[in-house]
C-alpha cells in the first residue's frame, strides 16, 4: 500500500488563532498517517497576488505528489468555484480567483476539475470557513491517493494577469515592470526576471529614487546603499545591505519600476 501523500499548506490565516489547527484536525481525522507541512500562513489578508507567488517560489522543490491545499478566499461562501489541478508532478487544491496563476503557467497541468461532490466535504459546511469543512477533508482523501474525477467535471481555471518581464542576460532596452513582494527583510522583489546573470549596465527607477548598482552577492554590496540583485527565483530585487530597503526608499506592493539596461 502506496504512503498517503504530502499535503502542504498555504493561507492568510495568521498563527494567533486556531484556523490552521482546525484545518490539520480535519486532516489527520480522516488521513491519520497523512505528513503536513505549513509553506506559510502570513500572507496578508485577501491577497490572493501574493499567495500566487509564494507558492510559485516553492512548489517544484516539494515531491512529487505532494497536495498542495492553498486558500486565500476573499468569496468564501459566495458562488465562487473550488477547483482542484493535477499537473504532471503534484495536486493544487484552491479557490478558482487566480491563486494558481503563476504555477499554472510554469507547470505542465494535466488536468482541472471543479470541487462539487460533498462526500468529500465535512457534514456541516460553515459559510465562512471553508478551508476546514472543504478543502481539508478534500485534501484528506487526496492524500490517500483518490483520483480527482471524483472530486466534480472538467472545468477552466480563472487566470490573473501576473506576467513576468523575461530577459536574457544580453538584453538592452527599456521595462515597465512593478512590484511583486516585499519579504521579511525589506527586500524588494519586481516582475522581471533574468534568465541568467544580466551582463549589461543596469538602471531602475523606483519611486523618485534611481538605483544604479547592481551586486551578485550581499557581500559584494556597500552598507547603507540600495542596490539590485538577482534573487533566488530570478527576479531582480532591490536591496539595502543589512537594512530595510522597502522602508528606505518608501514603497509597496504593486508599485511601477522602470528598468533601463544600456
Amino acid at each position: 500500500m502506496k504512503k498517503p501523500s504530502l499535503i502542504a499548506l498555504l493561507t492568510d490565516f495568521g498563527d494567533t488563532d486556531a484556523y490552521v489547527a482546525s484545518m490539520k484536525a480535519v486532516i489527520l481525522s480522516i488521513a491519520p498517517t497523512a505528513s503536513i507541512v505549513d509553506i506559510t500562513h502570513n500572507i496578508p489578508p485577501q491577497e490572493v497576488r501574493q499567495a500566487s507567488y509564494q507558492l510559485w517560489t516553492v512548489y517544484k522543490y516539494f515531491p512529487k505528489g505532494t497536495i498542495f491545499l492553498c486558500v486565500v478566499d476573499p468569496e468564501v461562501g459566495s458562488l465562487r468555484k473550488i477547483i482542484c489541478v493535477e499537473s504532471d508532478d503534484h495536486i493544487f487544491l484552491a479557490p478558482d480567483n487566480g491563486l494558481l496563476t503563476y504555477v499554472l503557467r510554469y507547470c505542465k497541468v494535466l488536468r482541472v476539475v471543479e470541487v462539487l461532490n460533498s462526500k468529500y466535504f465535512q457534514p456541516t459546511i460553515s459559510s465562512t470557513f471553508h478551508g476546514r469543512d472543504i478543502f481539508a477533508p478534500v485534501a484528506a482523501h487526496l492524500s490517500k491517493l483518490m483520483d480527482i474525477s471524483n472530486l466534480g467535471p472538467g472545468t477552466q481555471p480563472k487566470l490573473l494577469n501576473l506576467d513576468f518581464i523575461e530577459l536574457s542576460p544580453r538584453a538592452t532596452g527599456k521595462y515597465n515592470g512593478r512590484i511583486i513582494h516585499i519579504d521579511h527583510f525589506g527586500n524588494i522583489v519586481t516582475n522581471i526576471l533574468f534568465k541568467r546573470q544580466p551582463t549589461k549596465s543596469l538602471r531602475l527607477k523606483i519611486n523618485r529614487s534611481t538605483i544604479n548598482s547592481f551586486y551578485c552577492t550581499y557581500s559584494d554590496a556597500p552598507a547603507n546603499c540600495s542596490f539590485m540583485i538577482m534573487g533566488s527565483t530570478n527576479l531582480l530585487e532591490v536591496s539595502l545591505k543589512n537594512g530595510n530597503a522597502s522602508t528606505e526608499l518608501r514603497v509597496k506592493v504593486g508599485q511601477k519600476v522602470l528598468l533601463e539596461i544600456k
